[in-house]
């Protein structure tokens, strides 16, 4: 069974999904790049987190990790990136928020899950389950 669309129909469906493809991955340059350029955290945010860290209220390790970045061994870059010998100290903390806001985590995740839906995208479709 052949196509009933000529060989010129079909070129141009190809050029104008590879014009597609070629604008949505410069859009998705263009996004990174901007993410890319902006900082991790403000001023503003550093001092906050610092404060908040040296203080105690963020747990033990973190009063151990501000002091490191205070002391210049380290810097907030690159504990949240992971290239820090002393990333796993903000392990803790991160599992306490996680704990704190699992609801609030498990509730956007629903959101977004919908709202990709709605535009047509099934994310969690051909997800394989524990069932299987």
């Amino acid at each position: 069974m052949s196509d009933p669309r000529s060989q010129e129909e079909i070129l141009a469906a190809i050029s104008e999904a590879r014009e597609d493809l070629s604008t949505s991955l410069a859009d998705l340059k263009e996004t990174v790049d901007a993410m890319n350029a902006r900082p991790l955290l403000t001023p503003e945010e550093k001092e906050a987190l610092e404060e908040q860290a040296s203080s105690g209220e963020l747990g033990e390790d973190m009063v151990t990790l501000v002091e490191k970045i205070r002391g210049g061994e380290d810097t907030w870059e690159q504990v949240f990136s992971g290239e820090s010998p002393h990333a796993t100290l903000l392990q803790g903390h991160l599992n306490r928020m996680v704990e704190e806001h699992q609801e609030d985590i498990a509730l956007a995740f629903e959101e977004l899950v919908e709202a990709e839906e709605a535009k047509g995208n099934f994310l969690l479709d051909e997800v394989p389950t524990s069932d299987s």
